[in-house]
């Protein structure tokens, strides 16, 4: 436990992790297949007009800055509704269009 890695996620568009094993669980060995095995704790991300937690992300303005939206201020916000995708738990959200869906 403590155990400190990096790791590299797809080299295309590469997002660049720093993990730490926080816990453990030791079980009976099973033959059905593992569901989940681990989760990130979700990024804290401050809407970039007010401050509250965002929700929404515009793949337009997120290089700017001012791409991180709660739903007050993204109706408000000056890009179309195809450039808005839902802030997820992960460090992947709206990276080359991570939406937070599982694909086989």
């Amino acid at each position: 436990m403590g155990t400190q890695f990096k790791h590299e996620y797809d080299f295309g568009s590469t997002t660049y992790l720093k993990l730490k094993v926080v816990s453990e669980f030791k079980g009976k060995k099973r033959k059905k297949k593992v569901a989940l095995l681990a989760r990130n704790n979700p990024p804290v991300i401050e809407c970039s007009n007010c401050g509250k937690p965002a929700t929404n992300m515009c793949c337009n303005c997120i290089y700017d800055g001012d791409g991180w939206l709660c739903d007050s201020c993204l109706s408000q916000h000056k890009c179309g509704d195809e450039m808005y995708m839902p802030v997820v738990n992960s460090p992947r959200s709206g990276v080359c269009g991570y939406d937070g869906g599982c694909y086989d």
